[in-house]
């Protein structure tokens, strides 16, 4: 489950949400509809992942509603050239496989998993402060060359967050330490859970696929070794 608010607002709603192609993306849950754009949030976590640009309604559905980001609307499919034979039977509505159903699921997973990596991680320094650090895909390649400066024993590392209204700013080599170990042990632990939950989407029934989300917890015949290490670790 997770939390829908829309961009000129506060209030949020509980939502399941799916991908159905690279424009066009699925709310199900009782909420009002607007176009003003919305965020998405994991319960309990300090996460926003922005879905500003889809401010079309591309169709209302039984309990929900899909939104496009390019301003495509459905239409109804045209009856008129139906002809008028009396043996004519129209075609059964198409009904996804169950490998398709899966996959779909798989590749909603997917963007979930980058945009909660993204979204980056909060690291507690050695004054005791905390500071957030995004992990765009630009900060996760500079994880490589921190770790390099880190054990050349460097002082003051320079951090060039993705955000291009902040100034890059030096951390010692001991809070350097600290941000890289963590950003680290974050994308791997998504990495690993994204891999696990996908095998463990493949096994599973039409029916049972609708009811995955991200975060949900893995039946153990399902995790890997290093996932079950890493829950065990977060559970000290």
């Amino acid at each position: 489950m997770l939390k829908l608010k829309y961009l000129d607002s506060n209030k949020t709603y509980d939502v399941s949400f799916f991908v159905v192609t690279d424009n066009i993306v699925e709310i199900i849950g009782d909420f009002p509809i607007q176009t003003t754009g919305f965020t998405l949030s994991r319960s309990e976590c300090d996460d926003n992942w922005d879905y500003s640009n889809y401010t079309t309604i591309y169709r209302k559905i039984d309990g929900g509603v899909q939104f496009s980001n390019d301003e495509s609307i459905y239409e109804e499919p045209d009856i008129s050239d139906i002809p008028e034979n009396p043996d004519y039977i129209p075609e059964e509505p198409y009904k996804p496989t169950l490998q398709e159903i899966q996959e779909n699921k798989i590749r909603e997973m997917n963007v979930v998993q980058q945009q909660a990596i993204q979204n980056g991680i909060t690291v507690t320094l050695t004054d005791g402060t905390n500071e957030h650090f995004t992990l765009s895909d630009k900060d996760q390649t500079s994880l490589m060359g921190l770790q390099a400066q880190i054990a050349a024993g460097v002082e003051q590392i320079p951090w060039h967050t993705s955000d291009q209204t902040q100034h890059c700013k030096y951390y010692s080599n001991a809070d350097m330490a600290l941000i890289v170990f963590a950003a680290m042990q974050y994308v791997t632990y998504h990495v690993t859970y994204y891999r696990d939950l996908r095998i463990y989407i493949r096994s599973l029934d039409s029916d049972s696929v609708g009811n995955v989300y991200y975060g949900m917890p893995i039946p153990a015949e399902y995790q890997s070794e290093p996932l079950k290490d890493m829950l065990a670790a977060q559970m000290l």
